[in-house]
């Protein structure tokens, strides 16, 4: 199975949370976009557009909810099928114990009547060039990860949770380094880019279409 590598080396794009609302059998996303008139232009309607939070390379979706108004709200059941991977830090950086992760990929935007998706979505503090962008990781045991990249301006300061982590990636002023640390502040979501699918049930996994898959407990 292959091995997840030091986050700035793998193909992510950013997806992340707003607020977490805590639920015996869910952990639940809250957004608002900051630039919703890119919204109508791109999808060319507003009304029946779901937010889809998933993985391209292990084709599901972990979570959908509807946009309403510039805003959405996610559910995501918290005991998924979820196909983990371990967790490697760079070198000079391990977690403190091994884990296990999922790492969702993207959030787009979607429109059954228009069998049209759009996006991604990206958490961040600007729409362009952003410095300050949020990313999902599911871990399946507790760990704290610290230190600097051996070679490179790259740091980490986390500490993860059995469970659902948002983590923040922090690009310097100079824009040659990186710092992950766990979130601590509230940042809107952005239409980032102009990507968009037609024909999307054809074009997309057809598991981006099904309900999560939920374990039994």
């Amino acid at each position: 199975m292959a091995r997840v590598t030091h986050l700035t080396r793998t193909l992510l794009l950013p997806l992340t949370l707003m607020a977490l609302t805590p639920s015996a059998l869910a952990t639940g996303i809250r957004g608002t976009l900051g630039n919703p008139g890119d919204v109508a232009r791109l999808m060319g309607r507003t009304d029946s557009v779901f937010v889809l939070f998933g993985s391209f390379t292990q084709s599901s979706v972990v979570g959908r909810g509807e946009l309403k108004d510039g805003q959405f709200f996610l559910d995501i059941p918290d005991r998924q099928a979820l196909k983990l991977q371990p967790f490697e830090a760079c070198d000079g950086v391990s977690p403190s114990q091994p884990i296990r992760v999922y790492q969702t990929e993207t959030i787009l935007l979607y429109n059954q009547q228009l069998n049209r998706a759009i996006g991604p979505l990206i958490q961040a503090d600007s729409a362009k060039d952003p410095t300050l962008v949020v990313r999902w990781m599911y871990s399946d045991r507790p760990a704290t990860v610290s230190g600097r990249c051996t070679g490179l301006n790259t740091r980490y300061d986390l500490t993860l949770k059995a469970g659902w982590n948002a983590v923040l990636a922090a690009t310097s002023a100079s824009g040659i380094g990186q710092t992950y640390t766990n979130v601590h502040q509230a940042l809107p979501y952005w239409l980032n880019g102009d990507f968009r699918f037609d024909r999307a049930r054809s074009t997309l996994p057809a598991a981006f279409f099904d309900a999560p898959r939920t374990l039994t407990r």
